[in-house]
């Protein structure tokens, strides 16, 4: 999804407007939760381990601010 990506970020976004955006892209993607049991469960170091990265990525990279004429 462009709109969570560095080039397709604005500080002009709502939470709603993300919320919203985020959700329409589900449901025309006609998202489904699997409820069968089977794979990985998302555990507690599992959660920890993906902050890691996150934190690690963002520190790296940072984030991209486009500019102001861009909205």
């Amino acid at each position: 999804m462009e709109l969570l990506t560095k080039q397709g970020w604005s500080s002009a976004y709502s939470v709603e407007s993300l919320i919203l955006q985020i959700s329409a892209t589900l449901v025309k993607g006609k998202a489904r939760i699997a409820f069968d049991g089977k794979g990985n469960s998302y555990s507690l170091s599992r959660a920890q381990q993906s902050f890691k990265s996150l934190v690690h990525i963002h520190s790296k990279s940072g984030w991209f601010t486009p500019p102001k004429a861009d909205g």
